[in-house]
């Protein structure tokens, strides 16, 4: 069953762009959109983009250079967007940890192939 999951790339590339819209708002939106678990936010950070890494990847197994591009550039844009606004702010430890999430969720991918 997993060995079918991985190999059957997502039929919906919709799912991945909405689950990193997601991350955006909740990440660049109001801290009142941010879901706030008994984890703690670096938890929360790795985990989400862990599932973003694993979904673009699935979505796109042959662009994993391009998904690595989006992701990057995304986390990036996303800290910085939080300079403007109130009560947010951008840290590179925060970029580090969602890079680390999404680099752990595609070598997987890359792995169970």
């Amino acid at each position: 069953m997993l060995k079918r999951l991985i190999d059957y790339p997502a039929a919906h590339h919709a799912l991945a762009w909405v689950l990193l819209l997601l991350i955006m708002v909740m990440t660049v939106g109001p801290m009142t959109l941010r879901p706030a678990t008994w984890i703690g936010p670096n938890v929360e950070r790795f985990s989400a983009f862990l599932l973003l890494g694993i979904t673009f990847s699935l979505t796109y197994p042959k662009r994993l250079i391009f998904v690595a591009i989006i992701i990057i550039v995304s986390c990036g844009l996303f800290e910085y967007a939080q300079h403007f606004m109130q009560n947010r702010h951008a840290d590179i430890a925060n970029f580090l940890v969602k890079i680390a999430g999404a680099a752990i969720g595609m070598a997987a991918v890359k792995w169970f192939r």
